[in-house]
């Protein structure tokens, strides 16, 4: 095939991609590899294969090549491709042997030598170390290894800090004091860059977040009813907007947001959409026992508390299934006092719970009670 013919294919390849025909880039692409043979060819196809879904597919296709151990891009797209199929070791063994010290420093790396087929990163682009970084802690937090997974987000920070990825999942509450300086008129050097992002939804999500971290409910229930007039299917901007409406008890936009949420995905719960959101472990575990289903609560009480051990609200909710199941006259004394060790440990991990001591004072009321009945 012609020089002319062929590059007019790639040019076919690339607008199919743009318009979201990936069955079509598939088809071009797989010509344009049979006449080239092409590295940069083959990586095009095994793109448009993973964009297509055909992650089976475009995994075979990177190992079939001479160059996917030698070539970051190809081992890289090669992991991706893992973690749609959701084997995480395998993903890991593709990405290499690397280990990280607890400041995010990379200590070593054996991924052989980086080839690349293209030109050398430019300022705008983010650097492929620190995708490869996020993609490990990903899996590490994935196999429920967080430790290993919060050093690999901390490499992909020092790496590149435009990555929005890590920048997102692993860098929040630090940042909201100085954007609140910022936008209070406080002088700064990027003070004009900061000015036109002020009213950005994403930041401003963020901020209604640090509001009810901070017990600002109304106005965190202002600022994300702002920003969902704007952009209604923002969904971290919803999930604090719903935690915001059940403090303040409006029971009415709560039910609404419901009904929308119902509507609009229809086939998803909030584990799915992000597995690492501790209240959906709490809400799941709480409709189950609603309904008396005292062991698939507890399992997920205890997923919240195996995923997010700084969090307090598991470890509360497991102390009132344990009182919830309690009876005295079936002498469950175990049930009762691992309530109240639950509670304890609720306490220790967020000493300013009110709830959490009111529930500690009722479990010791009723232990005391209990000592009555037993006499």
């Amino acid at each position: 095939m012609r020089e002319e013919a062929v590059e007019r294919l790639r040019g076919v390849v690339r607008d199919c991609v743009s318009k979201h025909l990936y069955s079509s880039a598939i088809f071009f692409a797989d010509k344009v590899v049979a006449a080239t043979g092409d590295p940069a060819d083959i990586y095009m196809q095994a793109q448009a294969l993973f964009l297509g879904r055909q992650y089976r597919r475009a995994l075979h296709l990177l190992n079939s090549s001479q160059i996917v151990l030698r070539d970051l891009r190809f081992r890289y797209l090669a992991a991706k491709c893992l973690e749609e199929l959701k084997e995480w070791h395998q993903c890991l063994a593709m990405l290499g042997d690397a280990k990280v010290d607890e400041h995010g420093n990379v200590l070593s790396q054996n991924d052989g030598t980086a080839m690349y087929l293209d030109k050398d990163t430019e300022d705008h682009e983010i650097n492929i170390t620190s995708a490869i970084c996020f993609l490990r802690g990903k899996a590490y937090e994935a196999l429920e290894n967080r430790a290993q997974a919060r050093q690999w987000y901390k490499a992909a920070v020092k790496a590149d800090a435009l990555c929005y990825e890590h920048v997102k999942e692993h860098v929040v509450e630090a940042k909201f004091r100085d954007l609140e300086r910022e936008t209070s008129g406080v002088a700064s050097s990027n003070s004009s860059f900061s000015q036109t992002l002020k009213n950005n939804t994403d930041l401003l999500a963020r901020r209604a977040e640090y509001y009810y971290q901070s017990g600002e409910y109304q106005k965190c229930f202002e600022l994300t009813s702002m920003v969902l007039e704007r952009d209604p299917f923002h969904l971290k901007c919803t999930l604090v907007h719903l935690v915001a409406s059940m403090e303040l008890g409006r029971s009415n936009d709560l039910y609404l947001m419901a009904c929308n949420l119902v509507k609009d995905h229809p086939q998803n719960k909030a584990t799915t959409i992000d597995g690492s959101f501790p209240p959906a472990w709490v809400g799941i575990g709480n409709a189950y026992a609603a309904q008396s289903e005292g062991d698939q609560a507890m399992a997920a009480f205890r997923s919240g508390a195996r995923l997010f051990p700084g969090c307090h609200l598991p470890a509360l909710y497991i102390g009132m299934e344990y009182m919830r199941t309690h009876n005295y006259k079936l002498a469950e004394q175990d049930n009762f006092d691992a309530a109240i060790t639950y509670y304890h440990k609720a306490l220790w991990l967020d000493p300013n719970d009110q709830f959490c001591t009111e529930m500690l004072t009722l479990a010791l009321e009723d232990d005391c009670r209990g000592v009555d009945q037993r006499k």
